[in-house]
């Protein structure tokens, strides 16, 4: 009990920059090796200063997963959720995702845009394991957005191979849909915003509004400590590409991870 609310307060304090990731990956409940397990590590990362900038900034922020084996789940990076399925291939549920807030005082390129707010989303997850190499991922999430009304669907894979019995590369590729008040909150430009930045008005539709592909490398140290090395790259496509403050329609994320299994 004092480890989880340990972990509430963690995700609390990170909040405001970190975001949980748009697919949830887990390990399968029969091979977790314990009823609760439990990381804790951190990350450092090289990205846009928001979805579209052509300016960079390093940040890092606390990492923390728990995995129960009856399928519930608690992570920075998977959000909070429950895994229903006890087929290894299968993985499905509810969860609870974290869409980081987006400042404009980050960059003078959001001046007069104001700011949208950090949102938690309700969604749901449903992925299909190929085999062990090969996974299909997809997920759900409403609730970002100047309005708390933004839809997101995301839909991807993922292809691992071991290298031996420490090392394992990874890659992955993914897009994402979204609805007029999500892609307008992120990349629109209403009267008032452009009174006041400069920008011409602008109203995105629904659509496609990114694809992307990723690389990591995993090492596991020893039988704790572990590290995690990649780079993901998007391609802002359809409406949101287009919007007068997308500077860089191919952000490119760098990230290290480390963490400590218990």
């Amino acid at each position: 009990m004092k480890k989880t609310l340990g972990l509430i307060l963690l995700a609390s304090a990170c909040s405001a920059q970190a975001q949980t990731s748009e697919f949830v990956q887990l390990v399968p409940a029969p091979y977790l090796p314990k009823n609760v397990n439990f990381s804790l590590g951190a990350v450092a990362l090289s990205m846009p200063k928001y979805t579209g900038a052509d300016e960079h900034r390093v940040t890092a922020y606390p990492m923390f997963d728990v995995q129960w084996k009856n399928g519930a789940f608690f992570s920075a990076y998977n959000g909070l959720g429950y895994n229903f399925s006890k087929d290894p291939s299968l993985q499905y549920g509810p969860r609870m995702s974290l869409e980081a807030a987006r400042d404009e005082s980050r960059s003078a390129r959001l001046s007069g845009l104001g700011d949208v707010n950090t949102a938690l989303e309700p969604g749901a997850f449903f992925n299909y394991s190929v085999n062990q190499n090969y996974s299909l991922l997809s997920s759900i999430r409403y609730g970002s957005g100047s309005d708390h009304n933004g839809l997101q669907l995301s839909l991807g894979g993922r292809a691992t191979t071991s290298l031996n019995s420490r090392h394992r590369l990874s890659a992955s590729f993914g897009a994402d849909w979204a609805n007029t008040a999500y892609v307008q909150s992120y990349f629109g430009v209403n009267a008032s915003q452009s009174s006041a930045s400069g920008y011409a008005q602008y109203a995105p539709s629904a659509g496609l509004t990114d694809v992307r592909v990723g690389a990591n490398w995993h090492w596991n140290i020893d039988t704790n400590w572990s590290l995690t090395t990649g780079a993901t790259m998007k391609y802002l496509t359809g409406d949101a590409g287009k919007s007068p403050f997308v500077f860089q329609k191919n952000p490119v994320t760098v990230f290290s991870a480390a963490n400590y299994r218990f």
